[in-house]
């Protein structure tokens, strides 16, 4: 038996598919939700190479391979806004870029999507996050001018640009003070904090404290964070990692123990009575709920009520069968769920339909997908 119990969660399908389905029928007539993503945010460039047509470099000798498409999206914050957008949500953005061309392509990505960019800072001294990942064909003699469709495409070993030092404090002051002034016209803010120490550009300790005031003051407005590898620094502020981030953190809180960038492991190796009590101990040192994912078998979230009485509860998953794409999941999840507390749906409610949306983003094969509404309804229509 667990070392805590674990209650199933209470979700009604049949009830839920009805209210979403209000929902959409009056959306026309009723203000979209105001939901700001403060935090990290980066470039995914994919460099689509052609090896049929490689050089020999006369100045070294080297092949200098050749790039003849590319595919640029805005990532991290940017793939939760998509998610955002893609729901309905009015949608801000908060977070820093360079004086760069990767910062202008990476506005450009988040206007194309219908996001309200004024409160992205750029800083001169600063680089933009990127992600460049070339993309290599299966087919050596694939040409420029077919279809990129006519040949499976596999990333290759990924170069990332981030930021060698995080920005000053006084480089960061308008950013702060836009968020500040936003923040009684939002129905719900997202933070995503995802760069380990070393690569952040504007988080920090002190950072952290300032978001985890912003939640304080505010305790009418949701606040959701989505942090990598410092998931036990927000103070009352719902948190959402998945099984092996929770584990990293409890064990750096207790055994001093490095926090890692991935500890990958399957759905089969989660040990179950150590993410409990990981989980117990978030949720009271935050002073809030939190959801942990574990993949192909669900969530689970961690309610806390009020004199911190814990319940946890199992939120089942959506089958899905492969193919499948994992990138993007998490930050589908992070936006899915926002919405639907948003619009009245409870916490479990909330994580469920979170879990609807990333299985259906899932199963988008080489991209970094959405979820519509209209999409979530039909998986719930089908199951």
């Amino acid at each position: 038996m667990p070392c805590i119990p674990i209650h199933k969660a209470d979700i009604d399908r049949s009830k839920l598919t009805e209210r979403l389905e209000r929902y959409l029928q009056s959306r026309e007539s009723r203000q979209p939700p105001k939901i700001a993503v403060f935090g990290d945010y980066c470039l995914d460039k994919y460099l689509y190479h052609y090896p049929n047509l490689d050089e020999k470099s006369v100045e070294t000798g080297l092949i200098a391979r050749q790039i003849r498409a590319t595919r640029l999206s805005a990532g991290v914050g940017g793939t939760i806004a998509n998610n955002l957008c893609a729901l309905g949500a009015q949608t801000f953005c908060f977070g820093a870029i360079g004086e760069d061309g990767e910062g202008f392509d990476l506005l450009r990505s988040l206007k194309k999507m219908g996001a309200n960019v004024e409160g992205m800072s750029i800083l001169p001294e600063t680089l933009t996050g990127t992600y460049m990942k070339p993309m290599r064909p299966d087919r050596l003699d694939i040409s420029p001018l077919s279809n990129r469709a006519a040949s499976n495409w596999t990333e290759e070993n990924r170069f990332d640009i981030r930021n060698p030092t995080p920005a000053s404090d006084a480089a960061l002051a308008p950013l702060k003070q836009s968020f500040l002034a936003k923040l009684d016209d939002l129905d719900a803010a997202i933070i995503t904090d995802q760069f380990q120490m070393g690569s952040e550009v504007v988080f920090s300790p002190q950072l952290r404290a300032f978001l985890s005031q912003v939640a304080q003051s505010r305790p009418n407005l949701f606040v959701f964070c989505d942090s990598r590898f410092f998931v036990d620094s927000y103070v009352d502020i719902f948190v959402k990692c998945n099984a092996n981030e929770a584990l990293d953190a409890y064990d750096a809180a207790h055994n001093g123990k490095e926090r890692l960038e991935t500890t990958v492991k399957s759905d089969s190796e989660l040990d179950l009575d150590r993410i409990l009590r990981a989980g117990e101990w978030l949720v009271k040192k935050n002073k809030r709920s939190a959801l942990i994912t574990l993949g192909s078998k669900g969530s689970l979230l961690f309610e806390l009520h009020p004199k911190e009485n814990l319940q946890v509860k199992e939120i089942p998953s959506i089958p899905v069968t492969p193919p499948i794409d994992v990138c993007g999941a998490g930050d589908a999840t992070n936006a899915a769920f926002t919405f639907a507390r948003t619009i009245g749906f409870s916490l479990e409610e909330s994580a469920f339909l979170a879990g609807v949306a990333s299985s259906i983003t899932i199963k988008r094969i080489g991209e970094t997908g959405v979820a519509s509404l209209e999409e979530i309804l039909d998986v719930l229509r089908n199951q």
